[in-house]
């Protein structure tokens, strides 16, 4: 579906517009004029030049509708503006009316029959380019485009927004891996002693699961988080595509014996690149509505963040057909440790010794009894 750009925000502005998308049409963007100023008489005429190849005189009046007056071209109008026309000195060979108008069959049957009639009276072409018209040419030619769609007064029609679910660009996650532990303690130490001991609380928190005789059959790394997109400008952007890229070392999920293939669902494309855990995901407007200003859509993603305190950058970029940004997310990794201890008692202090991490697992199927 073909985007349609937004109308000059004024009638000023629609004719600097022409005379920058004609000047590069007829190939003379140093040749081409506006006619006189403001309260200056024009015989019908605001911009004029010879296009490149020719050697008479091409005129162009600008009609700014809808927008500004919220009228609509009329045959009257167009009957005034060509009768003025024909006093532009010299003679025109080609006499365009411009309009922000959006095109209506009626109008345009009433210009191609004064044309016919003109041309038959050896007078001037009469041509009319309605809002669809220009918008045609602007994509055709290049440097109208990107003066068009660069320029400041558009900037705050088009925008766009990533975020969690809760609205923030950043977001803890805490996998849980459980981990076993020789721990050397004095025989002489009562378990709720050794109890007692151990930490509770900070970075990385620790629990006691030592008695625990529950069955587990899941992965208890795996974080689930959401990330909204959202139209957040005045425009509708539509043929578009938005790639995410999760930097930083992490499993997807199709890893993970205890879970189904695919690191989210709704069927996003996702590629895996080298042997960095790097992930892409591809979303674009053939397969996904427009987005409507103000409209949200989340996409659902699970990943296995390693061990460690870190942080995952979620990097986006979407293109649409007049509109490019991006931005970056950050997940902060504060994983939560599980512990199976195994108690060694000695009889004396010169046998103790530190505590030694024997293994680190995401998943568990039983834990042993102790």
């Amino acid at each position: 579906m073909k985007k349609q750009l937004p109308k000059p925000e004024n009638w000023q502005d629609f004719e600097s517009l022409c005379k920058k998308l004609w000047g590069e049409v007829w190939k003379i963007p140093d040749k081409i004029k506006k006619n006189g100023r403001i309260g200056q008489p024009q015989s019908g005429v605001d911009i004029y030049g010879i296009p490149k190849g020719e050697t008479e005189y091409w005129g162009i009046q600008c009609k700014g509708k809808d927008e500004y007056t919220h009228a609509k071209l009329t045959k009257k109008e167009i009957d005034q503006e060509i009768l003025k026309a024909k006093n532009f000195n010299p003679k025109l060979e080609v006499f365009i009316i411009a309009t922000t108008s959006n095109k209506d069959s009626e109008i345009e049957e009433y210009v191609r029959l004064i044309d016919v009639r003109n041309r038959n009276n050896s007078e001037f072409e009469v041509i009319l380019f309605c809002w669809e018209d220009i918008v045609d040419l602007i994509d055709e030619n290049r440097t109208t485009y990107q003066y068009y769609v660069n320029n400041n007064q558009f900037k705050d029609k088009y925008d766009f927004d990533v975020s969690f679910s809760n609205g923030e660009h950043e977001k803890i996650i805490n996998p849980t891996f459980h981990r076993k532990i020789k721990k050397w303690v004095l025989r002489n130490g009562t378990i709720s002693d050794i109890i007692h001991g151990l930490p509770t609380s900070g970075p990385l928190r620790t629990s006691i699961s030592w008695f625990d005789r529950t069955l587990y059959n899941t992965n208890t790394a795996i974080c689930e988080f959401e990330l909204n997109m959202k139209n957040t400008g005045g425009t509708v952007i539509e043929n578009w595509r938005i790639t995410f890229n999760i930097k930083g070392e992490h499993k997807p999920v199709n890893e993970s014996k205890y879970h189904g293939k695919g690191m989210i669902n709704q069927g996003y494309e996702i590629t895996k690149r080298n042997s960095v855990p790097e992930n892409e995901i591809k979303l674009h407007s053939s397969t996904h509505s427009p987005l409507i200003q103000e409209d949200e859509e989340g996409i659902p993603i699970k990943i296995i963040p390693l061990s460690k305190q870190y942080e995952i950058i979620v990097e986006w970029e979407l293109r649409a057909r007049d509109f490019k940004k991006t931005g970056n997310l950050t997940l902060k990794v504060e994983p939560i440790f599980k512990d199976e201890i195994e108690y060694i008692l000695v009889e004396d202090a010169s046998e103790l010794k530190a505590d030694e991490i024997v293994s680190v697992r995401e998943n568990i199927n039983e834990i042993d009894r102790i």
